[in-house]
């Protein structure tokens, strides 16, 4: 047959006649022939010559003996097997259908019970041969054959024989014994001796890609999905599809612990659990792992990571040719010193491209650490608890954060080798910190509403008024900056030498607003950022003309912080971006809970930043962010189904009428009312040059909100033209007047201290203890959310002064905490909020070494 090996053809020739070739792999090449001692079709896989030659026919021979003598009905039986010519082949059943492969490939996800009935065969398979003192090594959805939808493991054994075979040198064959996404932890950092718990592991894996459309540890590279298997926990499979049993999630954790010890004893043992609706799993996967002293987690961490290299390398051996970029690596950080990606600026990189400084997770607080992105060093930097925000001098000698404290925080500055830090400013409000090229320091303060740039020295610093700056990133000039995020998920741009501002657009023929946060300059002609999904973006940018021009897609899957925006990735001056892989903390449920039972809203998993549930409880107004920009959707609570009302950038809290049959929300300049069903556009009720915020709507007609740059509670009347704003506290934020209207609940300005006084007003107020975003559930008691989680506030005002009680109603670790909507009340009481993904710390960060260069070009290619 043309095509085909003439060699091979002639060696099997009294044997096998070859028909065509069915596929090829990194370890053999399979050809569908004609048995015709028994006059049938079978696969016959002749290992690569290379391995062959390195292996040896003999050793080979002998050692596959052993998997012939298996016999299961879930297990493809061995035929034959042997060398021709310098080949070295194996024989087996020709199974019509396909792999669990293609059936993945096609329909990403399978229905959990046939997910949980194919693992259980499989499991019975590889228990029947673990008893029999066979382990396959290298389980996968590829070596899964179905016919007629029942299970049939393939190449059972193969593994152990070519390894035993080898003599141990299987690097020199080229030979992968374990494909990265599937393999154990016990494989990838390549020990000799594998239990029959490595394969639990291996099916742990492929049952966890049946439910949840991607294996648990995904990775750019073979490396760095060998070093997320050997350091992170995978997400537990509920998180990607909430539907899994409460069984089959604690099985699938059992099965894919870190320590073999800590999974099944046995498959049977889990095939016996996912048929087991009350088997739950003590130790479910969590976010950090068992401490270890630090000069065992940089030995193991260097184990870890030459282990991962040489898995690595083996892999891509056996890989098809593929056009190569820029290299790229892995870091691994001690297992007791992981990032943390809670922070808003998590890590920073120095000028030269050689270390990061990073903050460190701690169950018992935080610090700073030091890490070289070209060794295995990895250190503390003593004296820095509590410290964030990190950034780095521009001759990378010095390290300058924020340390928190009691009343106020201090700007520091000390040596990246150790010693003692040097105070250099204080701060109530810090927001973010940036070391400029010109040696001094640029502080973001009160929400990024107002800039210092500090003497590096602890010398005198100069003010600047920023006008609600998040994340700024310094403009070349270093005279202005780059703002996006909080509420302005868009690109602007603030003078720190005056009060000009404006907005960054595309360079198109549209001048379209440029969507996204964390704008960086990388060099003067290009701009980094990250869009509203994640992906970290690059394009051209005109300084001059603040225009953007058409950005290309770099990295995707960064961890993005809901409200400021920020993302975990640092790029040097010199083209090395590090950053880490995480969750977007915007993308989210909306669910609905009393404090004991809860229940996840019909509305899908969104962006969503702002909401109110109508005065019926039927429908729900929220702000959603798009890629594009922003809407507020109207969603019916029974069929999940949406409108939307108006779509725009800056757009803030729906207020519903108080019959429900109309609406109010506002962006930077206007408020709009109008209808909630979308049959009209939404009519401009107010303008002004103070960004107002409603927050409730009262029977006589009055809207209750906040003007955000004089921190005033206004009250506006919706149907009167003009409208006037009356005051109704200053200084004051988020205010909420009693259903009796006889008290105005509001947040003090830096949102520390929750305040009542009475409405109207007489001259008294009463400090209601700690929170924020006040609502009324009576005319007497509130809700407040606290770091704690939600507390309800009781206000009796029998006595003089009212006294006013609080106590604990319910805590939420996924809990969300966007701007002011972070949380909303059903009319019966009950509380609707954002439940997210966790927040977890990375163990490890992705380096690429030659990143500006490659942004470059991709850049370019785009804007042709």
């Amino acid at each position: 047959m043309p095509g085909l090996p003439a060699s091979l053809q002639t060696a099997l020739a009294d044997r096998y006649h070859l028909e065509r070739e069915l596929g090829a792999g990194g370890m053999a090449t399979v050809y569908l022939a004609q048995d015709l001692k028994h006059d049938r079709q079978v696969a016959l896989k002749v290992l690569k010559p290379e391995l062959a030659a390195v292996l040896g026919a003999e050793r080979f021979v002998v050692e596959i003996k052993t998997t012939a003598a298996l016999q299961h009905p879930h297990i493809l039986p061995l035929f034959d097997s042997g060398s021709a010519d310098g080949f070295l082949y194996y024989v087996m059943p020709y199974v019509q259908g396909e792999t669990l492969r293609a059936k993945l490939d096609r329909e990403t996800q399978l229905g959990i019970d046939e997910a949980v009935r194919i693992t259980r065969e499989v499991a019975d398979a590889l228990d029947y041969a673990h008893r029999h003192g066979v382990i396959h090594r290298d389980i996968k959805p590829e070596n899964i054959l179905l016919h007629d939808g029942r299970p049939m493991v393939a190449d059972f054994g193969i593994a152990l024989a070519l390894s035993a075979a080898a003599g141990g040198r299987m690097t020199e064959t080229g030979l992968s014994l374990g494909t990265p996404h599937y393999m154990s932890p016990e494989q990838a950092t390549a020990e000799k001796e594998l239990s029959n718990r490595s394969d639990i592991y291996s099916l742990g894996c492929v049952l966890y890609e049946m439910l949840a459309g991607q294996p648990p540890h995904l990775g750019g590279s073979a490396q760095q999905i060998i070093m997320k298997i050997v350091t992170d926990e995978a997400r537990p499979v509920t998180e990607l599809r909430r539907s899994v049993p409460a069984n089959v999630a604690a099985a699938v954790a059992k099965a894919l612990e870190k320590l073999p010890a800590d999974r099944f004893a046995s498959a049977k043992d889990l095939a016996d659990a996912l048929a087991n609706p009350s088997f739950a799993n003590a130790r479910l996967p969590r976010a950090g792992t068992v401490a270890v002293h630090p000069s065992r987690a940089i030995n193991r961490g260097l184990v870890v990571l030459c282990a991962a290299l040489v898995g690595a390398l083996v892999w891509l051996i056996t890989r098809p040719a593929v056009a190569t970029g820029p290299q790229a690596y892995d870091v691994a950080l001690p297992d007791h010193a992981p990032v943390d990606l809670r922070s808003k600026a998590s890590f920073a990189i120095a000028p030269n491209g050689k270390f990061v400084i990073y903050r460190r997770a701690g169950a018992m607080g935080s610090d700073l650490w030091y890490r070289s992105l070209l060794d295995v060093t990895v250190r503390q930097l003593e004296g820095t608890e509590e410290a964030s925000f990190p950034t780095i001098a521009p001759g990378g000698k010095q390290v300058a954060f924020v340390r928190a404290g009691i009343p106020e925080n201090t700007i520091e500055v000390m040596s990246v080798d150790g010693g003692a830090a040097t105070v250099i400013a204080r701060s109530r409000s810090p927001n973010s910190l940036e070391w400029l090229s010109d040696g001094r320091i640029l502080l973001s303060e009160g929400d990024g509403s107002e800039a210092r740039l500090l003497d590096a020295g602890g010398g005198p610093s100069t003010n600047s008024e920023l006008t609600y700056c998040i994340n700024p990133g310094p403009l070349p000039d270093r005279a202005g900056v780059l703002c996006g995020g909080g509420g302005d998920k868009y690109a602007g741009w603030r003078s720190l030498a005056d009060t000009a501002s404006g907005t960054l657009r595309t360079s198109g023929r549209d001048s379209s607003l440029v969507f996204g946060s964390d704008f960086r300059i990388v060099g003067d002609e290009y701009v980094a950022y990250v869009s509203n999904g994640g992906d970290l973006l690059a394009a051209p940018i005109d300084l001059a003309r603040k225009r953007i021009g058409k950005p290309a897609r770099m990295v995707t899957g960064l961890e993005r912080n809901s409200y400021s925006g920020a993302a975990s990735y640092a790029v040097s001056p010199n083209g090395t971006l590090v950053y880490a892989n995480g969750a977007n903390e915007a993308v989210g449920h909306l669910v609905r809970t009393d404090g004991t039972t809860l229940d996840t809203l019909p509305v899908g998993r969104e962006a969503f930043l702002q909401f109110a549930v109508s005065p019926d409880g039927r429908r729900l107004a929220s702000v959603v962010e798009r890629l594009d920009g922003q809407e507020v959707r109207i969603y019916d609570l029974t069929s999940g189904e949406h409108v939307v009302w108006m779509r725009g950038a800056w757009l803030r809290q729906p207020v519903w009428s108080p019959a429900g049959d109309r609406l109010v929300s506002s962006n930077k300049d206007s408020v709009f009312v109008g209808p909630p069903d979308a049959t009209s556009r939404p009519e401009v009720m107010l303008t002004t040059r103070n960004p107002f915020e409603g927050y409730a709507w009262l029977p006589d007609g009055r809207l209750i909100g906040t003007l955000w740059t004089e921190f005033t509670v206004v009250a506006a009347q919706v149907d009167r033209r003009p409208v006037t704003l009356d005051t109704l506290a200053r200084p004051a934020a988020i205010g909420r007047p009693s259903p009796d209207r006889r008290w105005l609940a509001y947040n003090s300005p830096d949102f520390g201290t929750l305040w009542l006084e009475p409405f109207p007003r007489n001259g008294q107020r009463y400090a209601a203890g700690a929170g924020i975003y006040p609502q009324w559930l009576s005319a007497s008691e509130l809700v407040s959310l606290t770091y704690s989680g939600f507390e309800r506030v009781h206000i009796d005002a029998s006595v003089q002064p009212p006294r006013i009680t609080r106590r604990p109603w319910f805590a939420d670790a996924r809990l969300v905490r966007i701007q002011a909507g972070a949380f909303g009340l059903t009319p019966d009481g009950r509380a609707v909020y954002k439940q997210g993904e966790d927040i977890r710390p990375a163990r490890y960060l992705r380096v690429i070494p030659d990143w500006v260069a490659q942004m470059k070009h991709a850049v370019d290619a785009a804007n042709r």
